[in-house]
C-alpha cells in the first residue's frame, strides 16, 4: 500500500515538473521581444518598400501622351502609344526586383531570429543566476548549520571558542556570497526585461527552462532554415535576374501609338487626312563595350554570389555540428553535478557535522569539506549556466527557439 502510494506521487510530481516546463514564459518573452523591438520594425517597412517596388515593376507599362506644338510653318503632332518589352528587359529587372523582396524578407528573419538568440540567451543566464542563488543559500544553510554544532560544543566545553569563531566567520563569507549571487541575479533579470521593451524594475514571475524537443527532429531542416541561407539564395537569385537584364539592355525597343497632326499653318486639318499609325524602333548599331563588359560584371557578380552561398552553407553546417557537440557534453558534465557530485559532497558534510559533535571528525576537516562543497556547488552552477548557453546556440543554429516559429 506504501508502495503504491509512493509510486502514485512519484507520477505526480513528474508530471507536475512536466507542466511547469512546458509553461516557461521563454516563449511570450520572446513573441513580446519580437514586437517591442524598433530593429525588426525598421526591417519590417524595408520589406514593405521592397514589396512596393516589386509590385510597381511588374505592372503593364503606362500609355503615353506625347504633344509636340508646331510653331510657324512647322507640324504640330498629337501621338497616344504604347512602349512594348520587346527586348525583355523589362521582365528580366521586374524578376531581380521581385528576388530582392526574398532577400529583405530574410533579412527581417535574420533580425528575428538575432533578438531571439539575445533573449534566449539573456533568460538562461538569468535561469543560471537564479540557481547561484539557491546553490549559495544552500551553503548559507550548511555554514549556519555548522555554528550550530560548533556553538553546543563549545557551551559544553568540547571545543575551543576560536573554533566558534572561525565558525561565525564562514557563515558571514557565505552570506556575503548570497549576496553577491542575489545581485548577479537582479541584473541579469534587468537585462531580459529591457530586451522586451519593458521597464528595467519589471519582475519576469516565475522561471523555468522550456521542455526539450527531438533534436533530431530539430536538426532536420536546419540549414534551409537559416536566414543566412535563404539571404544568401536571394541574393544569387538578384545577381541571376541582374545577368539575364544586362544581357537584354542591348536589345532593341519597340514604341507604337496613334499619331495626328492637329494644327500647322501651312496645312489645313478640316480637310486632309491627319491620323496615322507611329511604329518607333529603337536599337544600337554597334557595341563599343557597354552591354559586353556590363553583362561580363554581372556574370561575375553571379559567380560571387554562388561562391558565397557554398561558404555560407558549409558556415551554417559547422556551426550546427558545433552547437550539439556543446550541448551533448554540456547535458553530460551538468548531469554529473546533478545527480551525483553534489548529493555525495553534501552527504560527507552531513555525517562530518554528526562526526564533529561525537568527536570522530576535528572542526578543520569539517571546514575543509564545507569549503570544498561551497566550491562544488559553484562549478555546479556554472555547468548548468553552460548547459543554458550551450541549449541556447542549439536552439538559436536550428532557428527552433520557443516563440519564434510564429514569429518567423
Amino acid at each position: 500500500m506504501h508502495l503504491k502510494s509512493a509510486l502514485f506521487l512519484s507520477i505526480l510530481s513528474a508530471s507536475a515538473c512536466l507542466q511547469a516546463q512546458n509553461s516557461s514564459p521563454l516563449p511570450d518573452l520572446v513573441t513580446q521581444a519580437l514586437g517591442a523591438n524598433q530593429s525588426i520594425a525598421a526591417r519590417q517597412h524595408q520589406v514593405e518598400q521592397a514589396e512596393a517596388l516589386a509590385r510597381s515593376a511588374s505592372s503593364p507599362q503606362n500609355p503615353e501622351l506625347e504633344l509636340a506644338p508646331g510653331i510657324g510653318f512647322t507640324n504640330s503632332t498629337f501621338v497616344l502609344g504604347q512602349a512594348f518589352d520587346l527586348s525583355g528587359a523589362r521582365a528580366a529587372r521586374a524578376r531581380r526586383i521581385r528576388a530582392e523582396v526574398d532577400v529583405a524578407r530574410a533579412e527581417l528573419s535574420r533580425a528575428k531570429l538575432d533578438v531571439a538568440g539575445s533573449v534566449i540567451t539573456s533568460y538562461a543566464k538569468y535561469l543560471s543566476a537564479q540557481r547561484s542563488v539557491v546553490n549559495a543559500g544552500q551553503s548559507v544553510e550548511t555554514a549556519r548549520k555548522t555554528l550550530e554544532t560548533t556553538t553546543r560544543l563549545v557551551t559544553l566545553g568540547q571545543a575551543a571558542a576560536v573554533q566558534q569563531t572561525r565558525a561565525q566567520i564562514e557563515l558571514n563569507r557565505a552570506q556575503q556570497s548570497l549576496i553577491r549571487a542575489e545581485a548577479e541575479r537582479e541584473g541579469a533579470r534587468a537585462t531580459v526585461s529591457s530586451l522586451t521593451g519593458e521597464s528595467v524594475s519589471a519582475q519576469l514571475g516565475e522561471a523555468s527552462w522550456p521542455a526539450w524537443g527531438d533534436m533530431t527532429r530539430m536538426s532536420e531542416g536546419a540549414l534551409l532554415r537559416r536566414p543566412e541561407r535563404i539571404e544568401a539564395n536571394a541574393q544569387l537569385e538578384v545577381a541571376g535576374g541582374a545577368t539575364e537584364e544586362a544581357r537584354r539592355m542591348g536589345r532593341p525597343s519597340l514604341y507604337a501609338g496613334v499619331a495626328a497632326d492637329v494644327w500647322s499653318l501651312d496645312r489645313r486639318p478640316s480637310t486632309e487626312r491627319n491620323l496615322g499609325l507611329q511604329l518607333r524602333l529603337s536599337m544600337r548599331l554597334f557595341d563599343r563595350g557597354e552591354n559586353r563588359n556590363g553583362v561580363v560584371s554581372a556574370q561575375a557578380r553571379q559567380r560571387s554570389r554562388e561562391a558565397e552561398l557554398r561558404d555560407i552553407e558549409r558556415r551554417i553546417a559547422l556551426d550546427i555540428e558545433v552547437s550539439t557537440q556543446q550541448l551533448a557534453v554540456a547535458e553530460q558534465v551538468a548531469r554529473s553535478y546533478e545527480t551525483g557530485i553534489i548529493p555525495q559532497a553534501e552527504q560527507m558534510v552531513r555525517a562530518m557535522q554528526a562526526g564533529l559533535e561525537s568527536g570522530v571528525v576535528s572542526f578543520l576537516e569539517l571546514l575543509e569539506a564545507q569549503k570544498t562543497l561551497v566550491q562544488l556547488r559553484q562549478e555546479a552552477s556554472e555547468a548548468t549556466e553552460r548547459l543554458h548557453l550551450a541549449q541556447a546556440r542549439y536552439l538559436t543554429a536550428t532557428v527552433s527557439i520557443p516563440g519564434l516559429e510564429e514569429k518567423r
